[in-house]
């Protein structure tokens, strides 16, 4: 009789253990959905500006996002900290940038420079430096943007990337160079 009085006993610890561990991971997901939601808010425009400056079309540009938005919150549960939460959620964009361009047939991008244009009256000596930035290689052009226009630092990029923090630091030095000889090869620049 003791013995199926602490069965029974013990079913019910475990039903109000279970409820705790419930209530607690319910908790987290909450937390994290408030935390997710407020990230994407928060860089909604720095997610399509960086898509945009690697695929160079603005339809794509806008999938990705989308489609990197809806990935990190279908894989929300994955994230191991959430303080990293917007360094993971622009490492799936930059993978989704990736695999976009890999799905292109054709090569032949057309860069829609319009979108980062001032419209303000003097457009002919207002030059836009990421005129420039787009004319670098991918690999160049992702950690400039990632560290200049989204205030990354290498670490950042390096695990947003997957790739060494030399590496970054190398690709950074090579993209400066670049851009200043865009910048002296330009006459809108020699004054």
């Amino acid at each position: 009789m003791d013995f199926i009085v602490n069965e029974v006993m013990d079913g019910n610890m475990n039903s109000t253990i279970n409820a705790g561990k419930h209530e607690k991971l319910n908790a987290k997901k909450d937390y994290l959905n408030g935390k997710f939601i407020k990230t994407v808010e928060e860089n909604k425009d720095a997610m399509f500006r960086l898509a945009y400056s690697i695929v160079l079309n603005q339809q794509d540009a806008e999938d990705i996002v989308s489609e990197a938005v809806l990935k990190g919150y279908s894989h929300l549960e994955d994230l191991k900290n959430a303080k990293k939460m917007k360094a993971w959620l622009f490492q799936i964009l930059v993978n989704e940038s990736k695999a976009c361009l890999k799905k292109r047939s054709r090569m032949d991008l057309v860069e829609d420079s319009s979108l980062f244009e001032d419209n303000g009256d003097n457009k002919e000596n207002n030059y836009d430096l990421l005129e420039f930035v787009c004319r670098l290689d991918d690999i160049y052009k992702e950690v400039v943007i990632l560290y200049y226009f989204e205030d990354f630092n290498v670490k950042e990029i390096a695990n947003i990337l997957d790739i060494s923090e030399g590496t970054i630091k190398s690709r950074l030095s090579r993209a400066r160079a670049k851009l200043k000889e865009f910048l002296e090869n330009d006459n809108k620049w020699k004054g």
